[in-house]
């Protein structure tokens, strides 16, 4: 399933990306956070590397609001892209595909996953839309 996960007693294991808004004070899985799952941060990570040059996957990435304004443009762009009903072998050029499995598995119920990038997509801009008016900086742990 292609979502945001909203509350971290839903995790199993460690292998998440938390999105905090807030800087980091040494503490992950705040209640405040959200999180994606490796393989879902992965569809929108070119975003992150776009529009964040210093964007580390394995760090802890405390992105100000600036910057975040543009990562929602680019994930919009990234979403119409989607809605355009794009052939299925030019994805690579626009998301992101972490795992040697990923674009195999994601091409097996290609629609499906689609509908449900465009939706986590909605959701992620419409958290950061939320955060932005009452923090300076969101932060990306990563793995």
């Amino acid at each position: 399933m292609i979502e945001i996960i909203y509350d971290a007693s839903f995790l199993e294991g460690s292998c998440f990306i938390e999105i905090l808004p807030d800087n980091y004070k040494g503490e992950c899985w705040s209640n405040s956070s959200i999180f994606f799952s490796e393989d879902n941060f992965g569809y929108i990570m070119p975003v992150f590397e776009k529009c964040y040059k210093n964007f580390d996957y394995y760090g802890f990435n405390e992105i100000d609001i600036d910057t975040w304004k543009s990562i929602i443009k680019e994930l919009q762009k990234m979403k119409d892209y989607l809605s355009n009903n794009p052939e299925p072998n030019s994805l690579k050029a626009v998301i992101g595909f972490p795992f040697i499995y990923s674009e195999e598995e994601f091409m097996e119920t290609y629609d499906n996953n689609i509908k449900q990038l465009i939706t986590m997509i909605t959701e992620f801009q419409k958290w950061i839309e939320d955060k932005i008016s009452s923090t300076k900086v969101i932060s990306i742990l990563g793995m």
